[in-house]
């Protein structure tokens, strides 16, 4: 009787003391969302003894209101689950009960909601009996609003199959290109402007701003109000049940549907060019999860074994649209396939003495995919019908503990992990993006059944992943007096990466060694001070594979033909690989200027036309993959790291309380002459508290994060032998003074580095306060403001060159200049700045009723130069979206009845 009594007593504190009134000081986290519910989630307080209320009864709640606001935009209610401006009502439930906590009974049931009435509601309910079995039903939604802004031109939106509207007009701007679509001919401005035609600035005609508005009044008008959302929607089922002493099990299902609309950008050449749309994409999709699990907790020892599953499937296997720039022309572009995925793990420890522990883990999974492939007119060779992937991933581990003496702790652990990608390896073929056939492939010959090979005809092969990682961790920590401690932890990772089945290695880092060491230390400082501070170092070193690019064409393991079915002169058996490795190059060749007199018979020659890059055609692929030498990739680089955090906890009585955080961390790829070179973050928080008597608080605090990031590359183009453009020869600025001594060299023009320096820099700063039970303990008062501040910048270094329009035309003072050279400029800012400002009253109408009213301020202000690429003519290959840059001023009020009983 006494041991239920306990348990009662204890469940029902703790449910007491999750329905307690609390002002709970805001989140740096919860500044991202703006479109929070602007109604506090805390019950009325009852008039009788509070903490007699709650040891003995579980408080119940219900709350009910109406919530309106002055505007609705998808940002500023991108996770809030509000739809409209208009007048919604909502709801909160907080329903306790069961068993007097007095009795026998032991059965407890509750039941949670939150957010009714809005597209993001969360609804818990349980119920079972202390010590013996519980169920827990949950249903929940999210829905993100990406934005109400982007606009398309295509009918059927909402289904996989979109459609341009029967009077479609191809944009064309007649007096540059009579015939070729250009997303230009959709803006006014840029179809009114002048062209330079034969070196003069020319107007339009009146015939051709004639057809341009023709264009326009057919074209413009087609473009419709798209709202891009994602809707999620789940429900699940858990049970648990003791079986016997220290033995239980659970089990549980899932289902979690999605669907909405996203972004699918589409691609193709049919038309001879590039041409891409962003379309309104259908998200239809479903997943299914189920858990069962067994457990065992004796003294001593716990163990568990569980197993889980999912099916995902997606209900949009595909989506067709017809190309703007040739509405006659259909694309298809695939979707995520579906899969199947299984894991069977298992987990326990023992206790080997009254200081050592003993921990284990160990795992097995499965996932599969073998979705049909999706293949086109254009996907000539697709030997198999599905990709068949496979993945096996195995996981181990051992974790040994051993306090060596009050004061003195260390920890041992080692761990596994194998990603075993078993999908096998097929050699695919296809044109890009509906691209015709030209010319001849060199390796048509191993393809007699594929008639008309085109040399830009792609060969390529899938390349599956594997990992294998193990890891070595020791800890020790130590007991200073005055309640200090110290730390050390030091940790080894071995990787290596490998695809089973490739013709040759696949992975950029087929090996990686890291080696980590943590130091820490935190404690009282003095009376009223806690402190922490904690410093890491990390180094990690690759073997980098500049060439690893082959695995994904085949072909560069094939001899290519110089005449078709047959190899000739002295480069017969030989491969790209092959001269590569004789060679001593990779894809990149040769650091050489145009060399016009090498043999087209050598290897050097024949692989390395004019000292450029390993010709893309003689690997079998439309485009060239070879990568600069010194290009690493950030995840499988050589990197140094270091990282600082400091922290002070000052309490100088029981009504104030200051905290301050600090962070810095760095990391330097050390070898990356290209790609991302440095990263750096520092980070400041602050932040101070004031409670008086348990009625008044205030609380304050201010963040400032800056992260900086350094990447760099090169404008590559190939060496040439033109001497000049349209007759004229001289450059103005840049490293070469004539076409000539430049095209030469163009390969290792040192003027065509160039890098790029971003910075990203928040400031939010906040404030709220509280005071409660005013006029007779009536009223409580609560309001928070808070305001974000933050930037975007790049500044970039380097340059390139731009021809003349006037060069070689008589009569214009700079027709003698081919090429000028114009440095790099510092992109614009973008900025973005938010205000948050929320006030809330609860009055108390008896000892079970209260009414809330809620006010809040929304602000957002952002200025985003990439936005400007989505206009009307903004980009000439790209079908403009017209999606704006997020701005708001919104004002919301919401009134609620609480009641408790």
């Amino acid at each position: 009787m006494k041991s239920a009594m306990k348990v009662a007593m204890n469940k029902a504190m703790k449910d007491a003391m999750t329905g307690a009134t609390v002002m709970p000081r805001p989140r740096l986290s919860v500044l991202a969302v703006h479109a929070a519910l602007l109604v506090l989630a805390a019950p009325a307080q009852a008039e009788d003894d509070p903490a007699l209320t709650a040891l003995t009864t579980p408080r119940k709640t219900v709350e009910i209101g109406v919530r309106a606001a002055s505007d609705h935009t998808a940002k500023a209610d991108e996770f809030s689950g509000w739809t409209t401006r208009d007048a919604r009502l909502f709801g909160r439930l907080d329903l306790r009960g069961g068993g007097a906590w007095d009795s026998d009974d032991a059965l407890r049931y509750s039941l949670l909601a939150d957010r009714l009435g809005s597209r993001s509601a969360e609804v818990r309910a349980e119920v079972g009996v202390q010590g013996s079995w519980r169920i827990r039903l949950g249903y929940d939604e999210l829905r993100r609003q990406q934005s109400d802004s982007f606009r398309s031109p295509y009918l059927g939106v909402g289904m996989s199959t979109l459609t341009l509207p029967g009077n479609w007009v191809v944009p064309v701007v007649p007096r540059i290109n009579t015939t070729t679509p250009n997303a230009r001919g959709l803006s006014p401005e840029a179809t009114a402007s002048n062209a330079i035609v034969s070196g003069a600035s020319v107007p339009p005609t009146a015939a051709m701003t004639a057809q341009a508005a023709a264009l326009q009044a057919a074209d413009l008008p087609a473009f419709r109000h798209v709202d891009l959302y994602t809707q999620r929607t789940r429900h699940s089922l858990a049970w648990e049940q003791d079986i016997a002493a220290g033995w239980s099990w659970q089990a549980g299902l899932a289902r979690e549907h999605m669907q909405g609309l996203r972004i699918q950008p589409a691609h193709s050449r049919a038309v001879g060019g590039d041409t891409s749309s962003l379309l309104p994409a259908p998200v239809d999709q479903d997943d299914q999860t189920l858990h069962l699990g067994v457990a065992y907790t004796g003294e001593g020892a716990q163990a568990q074994l569980r197993y889980e599953a999912s099916v995902y499937t997606n209900h949009i296997t595909a989506v067709s649209w017809n190309l703007w720039a040739s509405p006659s022309t259909t694309g298809a572009v695939s979707t995520a396939p579906g899969n199947r995925y299984g894991k069977l793990l298992a987990n326990g420890s023992l206790t080997l003495g009254p200081a050592t522990t003993l921990q284990a883990h160990a795992s097995y999974a499965r996932a599969s995919q073998d979705e049909p492939l999706l293949a086109d007119s254009t996907a000539l060779l697709v030997p198999v019908a599905s990709a068949q992937a496979l993945v096996v991933s195995e996981s181990a581990g051992l974790k040994l503990l051993h306090k060596a003496s009050a004061r003195l702790g260390f920890s041992a652990a080692y761990k596994h992990e194998l990603r075993d990608n078993r999908t096998p390896v097929q050699t695919y073929g296809y044109y890009d993006n509906n691209n015709p056939a030209t010319g001849t492939s060199p390796f048509a010959y191993l393809y007699p059944q594929l008639s008309g090979l085109g040399t830009n005809f792609n060969l390529n092969a899938n390349t599956p992943y594997s990992r294998r990682v193990q890891q070595i961790d020791l800890d020790a920590h130590y007991r200073l007096a005055g309640g200090r401690q110290l730390r050390a932890a030091w940790q080894t990772q071995q990787t290596r990466r490998w695809c089973s089945g490739s013709w040759i290695n696949c992975a950029d880092a087929p090996d990686s060694t890291e080696h980590t060491l943590r130091l820490e230390g935190h404690g009282a400082l003095g009376a009223d001070v806690q402190g922490r501070i904690a410093l890491l170092g990390a180094q990690r070193r690759v073997h980098y594979d500049e060439n690893a690019f082959l695995a994904v064409v085949p072909m560069a393991g094939q001899t290519p033909s110089t005449a078709t079915g047959t190899t000739t002169g002295t480069l017969a058996g030989s491969s790209a690989a092959q001269a590569l490795q004789s060679l001593g190059l990779n894809g990149w060749g040769p650091a050489l200027g145009l060399n016009p007199v090498s043999p087209a018979s050598s290897l050097l020659g024949f692989y390395f036309p004019g000292n450029n890059v390993l010709s893309n055609t003689l690997y079998g692929n439309q485009n060239r993959i070879s990568e600069l030498p010194g290009l690493r990739r950030y995840n499988q680089a050589d990197r140094d790291r270091g990282s600082a955090q400091a922290s002070l906890n000052w309490q100088p009585g029981d009504s104030w309380s200051l905290q301050g955080a600090t962070e810095a961390s760095s990391d330097h790829y050390t070898h990356s002459v290209y790609g991302l070179q440095r990263a750096q973050r520092a980070a400041l928080h602050l932040d101070a508290g004031y409670h008086w008597r348990e009625r008044y608080a205030v609380n304050a605090y201010v963040s400032h994060e800056d992260q900086r990031t350094r990447m760099a590359s090169n404008t590559y183009t190939a060496n040439a032998a033109a001497a000049n453009v349209n007759g004229a020869t001289a450059i103005t600025g840049g490293c070469y003074a004539t076409i000539a001594l430049r095209n030469a060299s163009n390969k290792i023009d040192p003027c065509l580095d160039w890098s790029a320096m971003s910075r990203d820099q928040t400031t939010t700063l906040g404030f709220s306060a509280s005071a409660n039970k005013l006029l007779g303990g009536r009223l409580d008062v609560t309001g928070n403001v808070s305001h974000s501040d933050g930037r975007h910048a790049v500044d970039v270094a380097g340059g390139n060159y731009v021809n003349n329009p006037y060069a070689g035309i008589a009569g214009q003072a700079s027709s003698t200049t081919a090429a000028t050279y114009y440095a790099a400029t510092p992109l614009p800012d973008a900025t973005a700045r938010s205000t948050q400002l929320q006030l809330s009253a609860l009055w108390r109408l008896g000892a079970t009723q209260a009414v809330r009213v809620a006010w809040g301020l929304q602000q957002l202000h952002t200025a985003d130069w990439r936005y400007e690429g989505l206009q009307d003519g903004a980009l000439t290959q790209l079908l403009p979206s017209r999606e704006q840059a997020p701005q708001y001023r919104i004002h919301s009020v919401a009134i609620s009845l609480v009641s408790d009983f």
